[in-house]
C-alpha cells in the first residue's frame, strides 16, 4: 500500500506535467531529477568525501547538460559534456597537476555525468519533436508494462535465476513476461495514438526500449551492490531511492531517441 501511494503522489503530476506543462516546466523538472539523482549516486560512488570545489563542478553538470539539451538540441548537450570534462581536467591542471587520484575522480564525475543528466536530457529532445509527448508516453508504458510483466511472471512462474550475482529476485521467465507485455502495450499505444507507425516499427522500439528497460535495473543493481547498499537512498517510502525508480528509464530515452532518427528522421511525425 505504502508503494502505491508513493506512486499515485509523485505518478499523477509527472503525468500531468508529460501532457500538458510547457517546455520549460520540463526543463525545471529533469534538472531536479537529475540533482537529486547525482547527489543519491553520490553515496553509491564517493567513499570519501569529495572537497568542495570537485563537488560544485560535480553537481553542476546536472545543470549544464540538461540546460544545453532544452536551449540546443543534441549539439547543446554534447557541447555541454564537452566543457563539463574539459572544465574539471583544466581545474586539475591549475590545483594539482600532479595528483594522480585527481584523474580517478574525473573519471567518476564523467561517469555519473553521463549516466543522469545526460542521459535524462534526451527526454528534452524527444519531447522537443512533433508527438514529442506521445513518444515519452510510448515509453513509459512500455517500461510500466515491463516492470509489470516481469514481476508477476516472476512471482508465479519464475524458476531459473536471471543473473544471482547481481539481482537475486529475478527471473529468466519474468524477464520473457516483461518483454512480451512491453510489445502488448506499445502495440496498443500505437493503434489508439501512433498510427502512421507501422505495426513493425512498433514491435522494434518495443523490443528495444524493454531490453535496455531490464539492462538499466541489472546495471542500477550492479552499482549499489559494488557499494554495499541496498538501495539508493530512503528518499521515496516503500521505493528506496529516485534511482531505484529510474533504473529502467535511464537507458530507454537515448535508445528511442536514436530510433526514432534511425526510422526516418521525421517519417513518423517523431522528429
Amino acid at each position: 500500500m505504502l508503494r502505491w501511494i508513493t506512486s499515485i503522489v509523485i505518478g499523477v503530476p509527472l503525468i500531468l506535467c508529460i501532457a500538458f506543462a510547457p517546455p520549460l516546466c520540463w526543463w525545471f523538472l529533469i534538472i531536479l531529477v537529475a540533482e537529486i539523482g547525482l547527489w543519491e549516486l553520490y553515496g553509491l560512488l564517493f567513499h570519501v568525501p569529495l572537497s568542495w570545489k570537485w563537488r560544485f563542478f560535480y553537481f553542476a553538470g546536472g545543470l549544464l547538460l540538461p540546460s544545453g539539451a532544452y536551449l540546443f538540441g543534441i549539439t547543446g548537450l554534447t557541447f555541454a559534456l564537452f566543457i563539463s570534462f574539459f572544465a574539471a581536467l583544466f581545474l586539475m591542471m591549475i590545483s594539482s597537476p600532479l595528483d594522480h587520484d585527481e584523474i580517478a575522480r574525473i573519471g567518476q564525475l564523467c561517469f555519473a555525468w553521463l549516466y543522469l543528466p545526460y542521459f535524462l536530457s534526451f527526454v528534452l529532445l524527444i519531447g522537443g519533436g512533433t508527438q514529442g509527448r506521445t513518444w515519452i508516453f510510448f515509453l513509459l508504458a512500455v517500461i510500466i508494462a515491463g516492470d509489470a510483466g516481469a514481476y508477476y511472471t516472476g512471482l508465479r512462474a519464475g524458476r531459473h535465476k536471471l543473473y544471482p550475482a547481481v539481482s537475486p529476485k529475478k527471473t529468466i521467465e519474468g524477464a520473457v513476461g516483461g518483454l512480451i507485455l512491453s510489445i502488448v502495450a506499445a502495440t496498443a499505444i500505437g493503434f489508439l495514438f501512433l498510427k502512421n507507425v507501422p505495426l513493425a516499427s512498433l514491435f522494434v522500439f518495443s523490443l528495444a526500449i524493454a531490453a535496455v528497460g531490464q539492462a538499466g535495473d541489472l546495471i542500477e543493481s550492479m552499482i549499489k551492490r559494488s557499494a554495499g547498499k541496498k538501495d539508493s537512498s530512503a528518499l521515496l517510502p516503500g521505493h528506496g531511492g529516485l534511482l531505484d525508480r529510474l533504473d529502467s528509464l535511464i537507458f530507454a530515452f537515448p535508445i528511442l531517441w536514436c530510433l526514432l532518427q534511425w526510422a526516418g528522421s521525421g517519417r513518423y511525425n517523431g522528429f
